[in-house]
C-alpha cells in the first residue's frame, strides 16, 4: 500500500460527512420554517433532520477530528470526548424539548455540566499551554 498524504486519504469520508451535514442542516432549517408557517410535515422534517445531525454528522465529525489531531495526550482525548458527549446530550435535550418528552431538565443539566466544567476548562488549559510555549 502506498503512503498517501493525510489530506488525500480522507477525501471520500469528508465529502460524505459534509454532504450529510449540509442535507441535515437544510432539513433542520426547512423543518423549522415549515413548522413556524404551520405547513404539513414541518415537525417531522425538523425532528428527523435534527436526529440525523446528532446521530450521524456529530459522531463522524468527532471521529474525523480525533484522527486528524492524532490525539497524543490524554487531555486532547478527553477534550474531544467531552465535546462529543456534551453536544449529543444537549442536542437530545433540545429534541426532547421539541417533542415535549420528559427528562429535558436532567439532560440539559448533564450536558451543560459536561460542557461548562469539563470541555471548557480543558479547552482553555490547552490554549494557555500553547500560548506559553
Amino acid at each position: 500500500m502506498e503512503n498517501f498524504p493525510e489530506s488525500t486519504k480522507n477525501i471520500p469520508m469528508r465529502k460524505i460527512m459534509y454532504s450529510i451535514g449540509l442535507i441535515t442542516t437544510i432539513g433542520i432549517s426547512l423543518g423549522a420554517t415549515f413548522k413556524i408557517l404551520h405547513m404539513p410535515g414541518g415537525e417531522q422534517l425538523f425532528n428527523y433532520s435534527f436526529l440525523g445531525f446528532l446521530l450521524i454528522y456529530v459522531p463522524m465529525t468527532s471521529i474525523d477530528r480525533y484522527k486528524q489531531n492524532g490525539c497524543k495526550t490524554l487531555s486532547e482525548k478527553l477534550r474531544i470526548g467531552l465535546a462529543f458527549s456534551s453536544s449529543i446530550t444537549i442536542g437530545f435535550a433540545v429534541l426532547f424539548k421539541m417533542l415535549h418528552l420528559q427528562g429535558v431538565d436532567e439532560l440539559l443539566l448533564v450536558g451543560m455540566g459536561m460542557f461548562s466544567f469539563g470541555f471548557l476548562p480543558l479547552l482553555f488549559f490547552t490554549m494557555y499551554k500553547k500560548s506559553i510555549s
